[in-house]
């Protein structure tokens, strides 16, 4: 694959996470019931239900890092960062809609946003840093 197609794929993978993300932002509440005990008091409710929202807080924030880098066009021509960033993103897309539709619970949300969020977001970062304090391409 050249860069040239894989470049909208990465824009498409990256704006699909971020949907995905915002819709289970808006509709978290099966997550949260799927974590606790069914009879659960509200400081367990609400103790998952800001875990959750602190995990999806994060998460767009790392979607936000990686679209400035991408659109910038700091990022947009680093291969490596193109490649994780589409198989993390597509992955996060699939995995997260699993978790909006069958409500998994939130301890499987930290295993995505470890390896679909974080590292990609971390790769930018270091992109990032190195065209802008080391002038590499």
């Amino acid at each position: 694959m050249t860069v040239h197609n894989i470049i909208p794929a990465r824009f498409l993978c990256l704006i699909s996470h971020l949907v995905v993300t915002i819709t289970i932002l808006w509709a978290r509440d099966e997550n949260v019931y799927s974590s606790i005990p069914t009879d659960y008091t509200q400081d367990e409710f609400d103790e998952k239900d800001v875990s959750l929202i602190v995990g999806l807080s994060f998460t767009l924030f790392f979607i936000a890092v990686e679209l400035i880098g991408f659109l910038s066009g700091v990022s947009m021509f680093s291969n490596f960062a193109n490649l994780v960033s589409v198989m993390a993103h597509a992955s996060a897309t699939i995995a997260l809609s699993y978790f909006l539709f069958e409500s998994w619970p939130i301890y499987r949300f930290w295993w995505i946003f470890s390896f679909c969020s974080f590292v990609p977001g971390f790769i930018e970062v270091v992109v990032i840093l190195s065209v802008a304090c080391l002038k590499r391409t």
